[in-house]
């Protein structure tokens, strides 16, 4: 009797343990390099000077955000919209690259070797935090930090 009482109890807690462990999970890319190749809209920047900090909404107006486009090979768009010509856009093209050593990301437009170099914060699925280092090799002023808050 005390076996069937153990088997039943045995049996019970196999099917209950069971329960959603077959449903297939979704693969979620472990590496900063697979998590940036994506579409990422321009949503927030914010600066930190002499310890004030001042957020700024970057929807340029009635218009779809502005978005770096990182695709695989290193290949990237920078899409933005024009508010004064019913939100035209335009495209600068050009090329991307991180070096995980110093979670730093370089983006480097095409036609004027315009070269942006930023820091990842933090990036998950859906949001990346981003610092400035420079901007066409000009660093940002003494005692100012600024982030930008992009999301897919």
């Amino acid at each position: 009797m005390k076996r069937l009482v153990f088997f039943s109890a045995l049996l019970s807690l196999s099917l209950v343990s069971c329960g959603d462990d077959d449903k297939p999970q979704p693969e979620q890319p472990k590496d900063t390099q697979t998590l940036l190749t994506a579409k990422w809209n321009l949503v927030k920047a914010e600066y930190i000077e002499n310890g004030e900090t001042t957020t700024e909404d970057l929807k340029p107006g009635s218009c779809d955000y502005d978005y770096y486009d990182l695709k695989a090979g290193g290949v990237k768009d920078e899409i933005f919209h024009d508010e004064e010509d019913n939100c035209s856009t335009g495209n600068w093209p050009g090329t991307w690259s991180y070096n995980a050593s110093n979670k730093q990301v370089t983006l480097i437009d095409s036609d004027d070797d315009y070269t942006l170099v930023t820091e990842v914060i933090s990036i998950s699925a859906t949001d990346l935090k981003i610092k400035m280092i420079t901007a066409d090799g000009q660093p940002a002023p003494d005692g100012v930090e600024a982030y930008l808050y992009l999301k897919k």
